[in-house]
């Protein structure tokens, strides 16, 4: 039994390195879109481009199972960029609301065909059937884990 290979194999390790080059290679061709996010920032703004109204920073941090704390940081981030409005919640002032600015919606536009052109550089390296394939195992493994 070789510990180090296992923990090179385990799922942890694979999925971080996976993860790492993906931010990584997106984060370049952000830079080079000249969008100003970082690829960890993007999915605040898509769930809020996604969403029908506005949402407090718990329902973020609730929705990509993130800490609040995390979420607030990169809200703010976002905000001091001109991406996200905050406003206080009429009914509750304790709670903040947080929109897309209209630049937001712009920069959201534009990523998701970045997004989008990204899977299909990497999809081409697949048949239509292995991408299923890899994609399924992606679901079962989170399904599992989330038991």
């Amino acid at each position: 039994m070789n510990i180090k290979e296992d923990m090179k194999n385990s799922l942890q390790f694979k999925l971080g390195v996976v993860t790492k080059i993906v931010f990584k290679k997106m984060n370049a061709q952000l830079v080079q879109e000249g969008i100003p996010v970082l690829a960890e920032q993007l999915p605040i703004l898509m769930v809020v481009y996604f969403q029908e109204q506005p949402m407090t920073q718990q329902d973020i941090a609730n929705l990509l199972q993130k800490d609040k704390a995390g979420i607030q940081r990169s809200v703010q981030t976002l905000y001091k960029d001109g991406f996200l409005k905050i406003e206080s919640d009429i009914e509750d002032k304790r709670k903040n609301l947080v929109t897309l600015t209209a630049s937001g919606k712009f920069v959201c536009e534009r990523i998701q065909a970045l997004v989008i052109a990204f899977d299909n550089q990497v999809m081409e390296h697949f048949s239509e059937s292995e991408w299923k394939t890899f994609v399924g195992y992606l679901d079962k493994v989170a399904a599992v884990v989330e038991k």
